[in-house]
């Protein structure tokens, strides 16, 4: 069965559909918050927040398009209400002063910028998206991808270019609304 059959059953209250929707994608998503929380213990609490949350609103969620982009959306939303939360509760108990108020709002919109990018990078083409890792995770230069991905380096570079050109162009748009 596809996502969406499981959806269609866990509307109707099939603990089976949550289960196994469950099991495809807590792992993926632990991962992906685990890259902005840092915290293997805090990514899984907050990846068992999403799950309770499609849980609850498992009754709409025949609406949506595609649920893989609706739970990353909501993991997404997850972990800025984390940031968002953490920083408020730092403020509160005085942790910060107000010089650094101003760098906890700098980080928060880093933290903020770097889910965008992952977010576009998860959604770009399965070369693409591995030319881009390989890069700018990996570190390999142009000739070290090619050769690894048994591509010619113009290749490489096409795929990194139009990597960026959507990143650019995700986050002007979304600078644009904020």
């Amino acid at each position: 069965m596809n996502d969406y059959q499981y959806v269609e059953k866990l509307a109707q209250d099939d603990h089976e559909s949550f289960r196994r929707l469950f099991m495809r994608y807590f792992p993926k998503l632990k991962v992906f918050i685990a890259g902005f929380v840092k915290s293997e213990a805090i990514a899984e609490e907050l990846s068992q927040d999403v799950f309770v949350k499609i849980w609850e609103k498992r009754k709409t969620l025949t609406a949506i398009q595609s649920f893989n982009a609706y739970i990353y959306r909501m993991a997404k939303n997850v972990v800025l209400n984390y940031f968002q939360h953490e920083h408020i509760e730092k403020r509160y108990i005085g942790q910060l002063s107000p010089d650094n108020a101003i760098s906890a709002d700098e980080l928060f919109q880093a933290k903020e910028t770097e889910l965008l990018i992952q977010l576009t990078v998860a959604k770009m083409p399965a070369q693409r998206k591995k030319i881009f890792e390989l890069s700018r995770k990996s570190q390999l230069k142009n000739e070290e991808i090619a050769q690894k991905l048994h591509l010619s380096k113009k290749t490489v570079e096409n795929h990194l270019n139009l990597a960026l050109r959507e990143i650019r162009e995700l986050l002007k748009n979304f600078f644009t609304i904020f």
